[in-house]
This record gives C-alpha cells, sequence and structure tokens, in this order.
C-alpha cells in the first residue's frame, strides 16, 4: 500500500511542477479531465485518489508521455523544457494563435 501511495505523491508532485512551469490553471487542467475542480484539488494536495484514467489525461492535458509525470526527479526546468518540446511537436497552431497567423492567407 505504501509504495502505490508514493507513486501516487510523484505523479501529484510532477502535475504541480507542470502546472507552475506552463502557468496553466486547475481549473483548465479539470475541465479538460471532466472533472469539477474542487475534486482535482482534492486529488492535486493528495485526499482523493488518482485513476490510471485521470493520470492519462493529465498527461494529455500537457501533451507530455506517462513518464514524465512518473519521474522522480523531475525539476522546474526540465518542466520547461519537456513543456517546450511538446508545444513544438503539436501542430495545431496554438503557438502562433492569436501573432498575426491567418490561415487563410498562409497557403495552406
Amino acid at each position: 500500500m505504501g509504495m502505490r501511495n508514493n507513486n501516487q505523491v510523484v505523479v501529484i508532485d510532477n502535475i504541480n511542477t507542470l502546472l507552475s512551469a506552463s502557468r496553466a490553471k486547475k481549473k483548465d487542467l479539470a475541465e479538460y479531465m471532466g472533472k469539477v475542480p474542487q475534486s482535482v484539488s482534492k486529488m492535486l494536495s493528495n485526499k482523493q485518489s488518482w485513476f490510471y484514467d485521470d493520470v492519462c489525461a493529465a498527461a494529455d492535458f500537457f501533451g507530455v508521455d506517462l513518464g514524465v509525470l512518473a519521474s522522480r526527479e523531475l525539476t522546474i526546468s526540465e518542466a520547461r523544457d519537456i513543456l517546450k518540446a511538446a508545444a513544438s511537436k503539436r501542430d495545431d497552431g496554438q503557438l502562433v494563435a492569436g501573432h498575426g497567423f491567418e490561415p487563410w492567407t498562409s497557403g495552406l
């Protein structure tokens, strides 16, 4: 039982680190996960259990592999680098939206 709980704490710490590094809001994570913000707050303070689907949804929210959430050595600096790499892999124009990018004039 102790080891399972310890793994959950690692995942929670890493999700909190990714939230800080990305400046994402807990309420956006909650919405993405299909949960109410109060529930995710409890999950992030280890007062409510995480299910595998929850962990997968959190990884998807940040665009990272599950291994990132399970890492026992994730620093805020590494988290920023990982998020930057994940964002550059995305092909949905999120990085440039709002900066004068107009798909209808780009020839795409």
